[in-house]
């Protein structure tokens, strides 16, 4: 009984183990596979809406709040930069931003929402 406690204890702790996303390819080339873009032009600028999701053994809301707003602030930027111009600095209290889980899959997941506008 013990083995079987102790094997199911360390099963236990690998599946909580994650690796690092690659950061050195662009959100738009498909730098992160978890996140969804949709990016729609607007009179001054243009919109993100991001849709983004991740598996969480341990359910780590605040976390995933921190990374949707990192990454939907990035695409922002990168974006703008991809048409050759630049926006006005992004403030994070104008992130309009959402958390949900589904329990039965593991996934936690967000919907981001910014507004970027040409300098």
């Amino acid at each position: 009984m013990k083995k079987i406690t102790s094997m199911l204890a360390a099963l236990t702790l690998l599946s909580a183990c994650t690796t690092a996303a690659d950061v050195s390819t662009p959100l738009a080339a498909g730098g992160d596979k978890n996140a969804k873009f949709d990016i729609k032009d607007t009179a001054n600028g243009f919109t993100v809406d991001l849709s983004y999701s991740r598996y969480q053994f341990v359910p780590e809301a605040d976390a995933l709040l921190v990374a949707c707003r990192s990454i939907a602030t990035t695409r922002a930027y990168e974006e703008a930069k991809s048409r050759g111009k630049e926006i006005q600095p992004i403030n994070e209290q104008t992130l309009r931003v959402s958390t949900g889980r589904n329990g039965l899959s593991g996934r936690t997941s967000c919907r981001a929402f910014v507004e970027a506008t040409w300098k």
